[in-house]
């Protein structure tokens, strides 16, 4: 058996601010340096061999900084497990999009995957054809009985997880900051989903989707 552990990044300064990020990257937000926190000391304690694989942006490799001081290792970078590029879209919020481009940022919410050729990005054959390889090649890397942790971006996560287990796109659901996927393959060449977007390593008040009350 051999085990990929998926990771994306914490909370950065343009989840924060509602801004699509591709391949640009302003850094993680004080929220999202404690989520890497608390999900590189859980990862440690359960996989003290495990090898870490980063994405190079720094978003990621800040993330994963924390398993890489508790495990005492040096992380391998390979920039395939960049973000898409969403092109000319990168840096502005959805709101502004929306306002800029609206016919294409309609196609966009349609499922329209033409449109990010058009403004620069990377459609989703494109995007696939970088990813999927990339999470194959990890997983036959992996020793038998081995882990590899992958830090890495909500999209390869995503779309790379349906394209190994065979899912038809939309099946699974989101990928929220500093949470874990874990892709686990047997003998041959089938991938068994073992967990999917898990935060029980984070504190409450660390999930996405999760604020303080006004005044709190």
């Amino acid at each position: 058996m051999r085990r990929l552990v998926l990771v994306r990044h914490g909370e950065s300064n343009w989840n924060a601010a509602s801004r699509i990020q591709g391949q640009q990257c302003a850094g993680l937000s004080d929220r999202g340096m404690t989520q890497a926190r608390q999900v590189g000391g859980a990862l440690a304690n359960a996989y003290p061999t495990a090898r870490v694989v980063v994405s190079d942006l720094r978003r990621c490799r800040q993330t994963a900084q924390p398993l890489l001081d508790a495990l005492s290792i040096d992380p391998v970078v390979d920039p395939r497990l960049r973000e898409r590029s969403f092109g000319d879209w990168e840096g502005r919020t959805r709101d502004e999009v929306e306002r800029l481009d609206p016919a294409r940022w309609r196609r966009w919410r349609d499922h329209d995957d033409d449109v990010l050729a058009e403004v620069g990005g990377e459609p989703d054959g494109v995007f696939l054809a970088r990813v999927e390889p990339l999470l194959r090649e990890l997983l036959a890397g992996t020793d038998e009985g081995g882990v590899t942790i992958a830090v890495t971006h909500g999209g390869p996560i995503w779309h790379g997880s349906h394209a190994l287990l065979g899912l038809p796109v939309g099946t699974l659901g989101t990928v929220h900051n500093a949470s874990v996927t874990e892709l686990v393959a047997w003998q041959g060449p089938r991938v068994v989903l073992e967990r999917w977007n898990e935060v029980a390593h984070l504190p409450v008040e660390l999930r996405v989707g999760w604020r303080p009350a006004v005044g709190a």
